[in-house]
Protein backbone atom coordinates (compact mmCIF):
# COMPACT_ATOMS: atom_id res chain seq x y z
CA UNK A 1 0.00 0.00 0.00
CA UNK A 2 1.37 3.58 -0.53
CA UNK A 3 2.13 6.21 1.84
CA UNK A 4 -0.11 9.19 2.36
CA UNK A 5 1.67 12.39 2.74
CA UNK A 6 0.10 14.39 6.06
CA UNK A 7 -1.73 17.57 4.68
CA UNK A 8 0.44 20.11 6.14
CA UNK A 9 3.49 18.81 4.36
CA UNK A 10 4.93 19.40 0.97
CA UNK A 11 5.79 15.99 -0.88
CA UNK A 12 9.01 17.60 -3.05
CA UNK A 13 10.26 19.94 -1.10
CA UNK A 14 13.22 21.19 -3.02
CA UNK A 15 11.54 21.55 -6.35
CA UNK A 16 11.02 24.96 -5.37
CA UNK A 17 13.35 26.06 -8.46
CA UNK A 18 11.63 29.47 -9.98
CA UNK A 19 9.69 30.35 -6.90
CA UNK A 20 13.17 32.49 -5.42
CA UNK A 21 13.60 35.98 -6.83
CA UNK A 22 17.06 37.27 -6.55
CA UNK A 23 18.02 40.05 -4.46
CA UNK A 24 17.97 42.74 -7.24
CA UNK A 25 14.01 42.67 -7.78
CA UNK A 26 14.57 41.61 -11.55
CA UNK A 27 13.18 38.53 -12.29
CA UNK A 28 15.49 35.37 -13.17
CA UNK A 29 13.82 35.48 -17.04
CA UNK A 30 15.86 38.40 -17.69
CA UNK A 31 19.43 37.34 -16.16
CA UNK A 32 18.95 34.70 -18.91
CA UNK A 33 17.98 36.65 -21.71
CA UNK A 34 21.23 38.88 -21.04
CA UNK A 35 23.28 35.75 -20.97
CA UNK A 36 22.25 34.38 -24.38
CA UNK A 37 22.41 37.73 -26.28
CA UNK A 38 25.81 38.09 -24.82
CA UNK A 39 26.39 34.52 -26.26
CA UNK A 40 25.00 35.33 -29.48
CA UNK A 41 27.43 39.39 -29.45
CA UNK A 42 30.23 36.45 -29.27
CA UNK A 43 28.95 34.23 -31.70
CA UNK A 44 28.35 37.61 -34.37
CA UNK A 45 31.92 39.23 -33.47
CA UNK A 46 33.66 35.20 -33.93
CA UNK A 47 31.44 34.91 -37.38
CA UNK A 48 32.78 38.21 -38.99
CA UNK A 49 36.33 38.22 -38.13
CA UNK A 50 38.43 36.96 -40.93
CA UNK A 51 40.34 33.13 -40.54
CA UNK A 52 43.92 34.20 -40.10
CA UNK A 53 45.77 33.15 -43.28
CA UNK A 54 48.62 30.81 -41.86
CA UNK A 55 51.54 30.94 -43.89
CA UNK A 56 52.38 27.59 -45.43
CA UNK A 57 55.23 25.36 -43.77
CA UNK A 58 58.31 23.78 -45.02
CA UNK A 59 58.00 20.58 -45.41
CA UNK A 60 58.88 17.90 -43.43
CA UNK A 61 62.34 15.49 -44.32
CA UNK A 62 61.92 12.35 -44.51
CA UNK A 63 62.58 10.11 -41.35
CA UNK A 64 66.16 8.90 -41.14
CA UNK A 65 65.86 4.60 -41.76
CA UNK A 66 68.99 4.62 -39.99
CA UNK A 67 67.36 5.59 -36.62
CA UNK A 68 64.62 3.35 -36.95
CA UNK A 69 67.25 0.51 -36.92
CA UNK A 70 69.28 2.01 -34.23
CA UNK A 71 66.25 2.10 -31.78
CA UNK A 72 66.19 -1.40 -31.61
CA UNK A 73 69.52 -2.34 -29.87
CA UNK A 74 68.23 0.28 -26.79
CA UNK A 75 68.20 -1.33 -23.79
CA UNK A 76 69.04 -4.92 -24.93
CA UNK A 77 71.51 -6.67 -23.78
CA UNK A 78 74.60 -7.52 -26.13
CA UNK A 79 77.01 -10.18 -24.43
CA UNK A 80 80.27 -10.09 -24.94
CA UNK A 81 81.88 -11.05 -28.14
CA UNK A 82 82.01 -9.98 -31.38
CA UNK A 83 78.51 -8.36 -32.00
CA UNK A 84 79.18 -6.13 -29.07
CA UNK A 85 82.65 -5.18 -30.39
CA UNK A 86 80.64 -4.68 -33.42
CA UNK A 87 77.68 -2.07 -31.93
CA UNK A 88 80.43 -0.23 -30.10
CA UNK A 89 82.76 0.12 -33.24
CA UNK A 90 79.36 1.82 -35.13
CA UNK A 91 78.83 3.78 -32.31
CA UNK A 92 81.28 5.42 -31.76
CA UNK A 93 81.18 6.23 -35.19
CA UNK A 94 77.29 7.21 -34.89
CA UNK A 95 79.05 9.85 -32.54
CA UNK A 96 81.80 11.16 -33.97
CA UNK A 97 80.13 14.15 -36.08
CA UNK A 98 77.38 15.55 -37.69
CA UNK A 99 76.97 13.45 -40.93
CA UNK A 100 76.87 10.33 -38.21
CA UNK A 101 79.81 8.81 -39.09
CA UNK A 102 78.76 7.25 -42.38
CA UNK A 103 76.92 4.21 -40.59
CA UNK A 104 74.88 3.12 -43.41
CA UNK A 105 71.31 1.24 -42.84
CA UNK A 106 72.75 -1.99 -44.40
CA UNK A 107 75.65 -1.83 -41.26
CA UNK A 108 72.59 -1.62 -39.07
CA UNK A 109 70.46 -4.15 -40.45
CA UNK A 110 73.23 -6.98 -41.06
CA UNK A 111 74.08 -6.55 -36.98
CA UNK A 112 70.63 -6.20 -36.24
CA UNK A 113 69.90 -9.75 -38.16
CA UNK A 114 73.54 -11.67 -36.84
CA UNK A 115 71.94 -10.44 -33.30
CA UNK A 116 68.56 -11.93 -33.96
CA UNK A 117 70.23 -15.29 -35.38
CA UNK A 118 72.28 -15.73 -31.73
CA UNK A 119 68.98 -15.29 -29.80
CA UNK A 120 67.05 -17.71 -31.68
CA UNK A 121 65.77 -21.01 -30.11
CA UNK A 122 67.62 -24.22 -31.87
CA UNK A 123 64.33 -25.79 -33.61
CA UNK A 124 62.38 -28.21 -31.64
CA UNK A 125 62.95 -31.88 -32.17
CA UNK A 126 60.02 -34.17 -33.40
CA UNK A 127 59.42 -36.76 -30.73
CA UNK A 128 59.22 -39.69 -31.97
Amino acid sequence: MAKVAPAGKDKHKGDHKGDHKPKDGKPPKEAKVKVKSKKAEAAVAVVEAPAPVKAPEAPRQPPDLRLKVLKKFHGKFLPKGVLRVRHKAIMDRWNSGEDRGNVTVEELKTLLDDWRGTREKPPRLPKA
